[in-house]
C-alpha cells in the first residue's frame, strides 16, 4: 500500500536526509517496516537543516506544504496557503491508496475532503482533546484558539461518518460521531527495546519522583509544584527529577524557588533519549505524570518497561491503557490535594509500588511498536479494499 499521512509536524532536509520535530511520525514511519510506502505530507522548514528524529528508510518520501510558524499564525503567513495546499493534492492523491490524518486539523480537514471527493480512502487518528488543549493558553489567545478547535472538531467529527476513526482512550465524542472507531496506543518501543529494557532490574529509589516532558501549560507541572510544596511540609527526604524543556522552564524554576522547593526539585532540561535518559529512569522510585491534557504520552511506556510504577492524571488515552490501582495509581487532573495523596502513597507504600511495576510491565509486553502497527495496519487494508469495492 502507498499511504500518504499528514500531521502537523515540522520537517527538515538536510541534503537527502528527512528528519522530524515530532515522535508520533516515528510510529506512521514504522508502517514502512512493514513493506508499506509511507507519504508524509507536512510543513517543511524554510531553511536546510536536520531536526532530532531521522526519516531515513527508503519506503518514506515526502511532500511538502508551505511553511508556517504554528497553527496560530496560519492565516497571518499566508491567507492563499489553503488554495496551494488544495490544487497540490489534486494533483498527486490519485497515486495514494489510503490518506490518514491526525484530527482535528484545518489542513488535514481539508485533504481529507480532497481525497474524498477524487475516491480516496481516509481514516482519521484523535490523539487528544484539541478544545482542552487550547484552553491551557492565556488571555485572548485562548478565546481565539478554543473558538477555532470548536470549529476545527466539528468539521473532523463530520468527516469521522462512516469512515475508520483511531482513537488514542476512549473518546466519547468521536465514537459518537464515527461508525468505525478503533482504540490504539501508538508506542516506539519495538520488541528488541522492550526485552533489553525490562531485562533491568528494578532498584530506584523510593524517595526519588520523576517528570519526563514538554515544559508546557497543559503539562500540569505548576500543579505538580504546589503538590511537593504541600509534601515538604510532611516529609522531608525526597526529590523529584524534571526531564524536558519548552516555553515555562523560567516560570516554573521561579515557582519552585517561591515556594521553597528548590532543594527537592531539579531542572535537567532536555535529555536526549538513551543511556543518560535510562539512568534517570533506574534512579527513580515513581514516575509522575500530572497532565491537565493528554493523547498518551510515550514516556508512559519508557516508564513501564523499567518496572517503573506510575502515578498519573485521568486524561486522553491514560485511563483506557492503565488500571488504576493495577498498572497505575490514577488521580483527576488538576486537583493538587489528590496528586498530594498520590505522592505519600507512592513514597510510602512499598507493596503498591512493587505491584505496579511488576504488572505494568507485563501490559507492556503486549503494547510494543510491533504489536500497535499491526492493529492499525490490519484495519488499514479492510479499509483500502473496502473502499475499491
Amino acid at each position: 500500500m502507498r499511504l500518504a499521512v499528514f500531521v502537523d509536524q515540522l520537517f527538515c532536509r538536510d541534503e537527502n536526509v528527512l528528519s522530524t520535530d515530532g515522535t508520533y511520525a516515528l510510529f506512521l514511519a514504522s508502517f514502512a517496516c512493514a513493506g508499506h510506502e509511507v507519504v508524509f505530507i507536512g510543513r517543511e522548514a524554510p531553511g536546510p537543516g536536520r531536526a532530532a528524529y531521522l526519516l531515513d528508510h527508503p519506503g518514506i518520501s515526502f511532500e511538502p506544504i508551505p511553511y508556517y510558524p504554528s497553527l496560530y499564525q496560519l492565516w497571518r503567513k499566508d491567507p492563499r496557503i489553503y488554495g496551494r495546499i488544495r490544487r497540490k493534492v489534486r494533483a498527486i492523491a490519485s497515486g495514494w491508496d489510503a490518506f490518514i490524518f491526525a484530527a482535528p486539523h484545518p489542513i488535514g480537514n481539508m485533504i481529507a475532503r480532497q481525497c474524498i471527493a477524487l475516491g480516496v480512502p481516509v481514516a482519521l487518528t484523535v490523539r487528544q482533546d484539541l478544545v482542552r488543549q487550547m484552553s491551557s493558553h492565556r488571555g485572548l489567545k485562548r478565546i481565539l484558539a478554543t473558538i477555532a478547535a470548536r470549529v476545527f472538531e466539528w468539521e473532523a467529527r463530520r468527516l469521522a461518518r462512516g469512515r475508520t476513526v483511531f482513537i488514542v482512550g476512549n473518546n466519547s465524542d468521536f465514537q459518537r460521531y464515527g461508525d468505525r472507531t478503533r482504540v490504539y496506543f501508538p508506542c516506539l518501543i519495538t520488541d528488541k527495546q522492550f526485552r533489553a529494557l525490562s531485562a533491568t532490574n528494578f532498584t530506584g529509589d523510593p524517595a526519588r519522583l520523576l517528570f519526563v516532558g514538554r515544559l508546557a501549560p497543559e503539562k500540569g507541572l505548576a500543579i505538580l509544584l504546589n503538590a511537593i510544596a504541600q509534601v515538604k511540609a510532611l516529609r522531608k527526604k525526597f526529590h523529584l527529577d524534571i526531564v524536558g524543556s519548552g516555553l515555562l522552564e523560567k516560570e516554573l524554576k521561579q515557582q519552585a524557588a517561591e515556594l521553597g522547593i528548590s532543594e527537592q526539585v531539579t531542572f535537567h532540561g532536555h535529555v536526549a533519549y538513551g543511556p543518560a535518559l535510562f539512568e534517570l529512569y533506574r534512579r527513580a522510585g515513581t514516575f509522575v505524570m500530572p497532565s491537565l491534557t493528554e493523547g498518551f504520552p510515550q514516556v508512559i511506556n519508557e516508564a513501564l518497561c523499567f518496572g517503573l510504577p506510575i502515578l498519573a492524571t485521568t486524561v486522553g488515552g491514560i485511563p483506557s491503557f492503565l488500571t488504576n490501582e493495577e498498572t497505575a495509581l490514577l488521580v483527576p487532573p488538576g486537583d493538587v490535594n489528590a496528586l498530594v495523596g498520590g505522592i505519600e502513597r507512592m513514597l510510602r507504600d512499598e507493596h503498591l509500588r512493587a505491584r505496579l511495576g511488576h504488572r505494568g510491565r507485563e501490559l507492556m509486553a503486549n503494547n510494543t511498536l510491533e504489536a500497535n502497527r499491526e492493529r492499525v495496519l490490519s484495519t488499514i487494508r479492510e479499509e483500502v479494499l473496502l473502499g475499491r469495492k
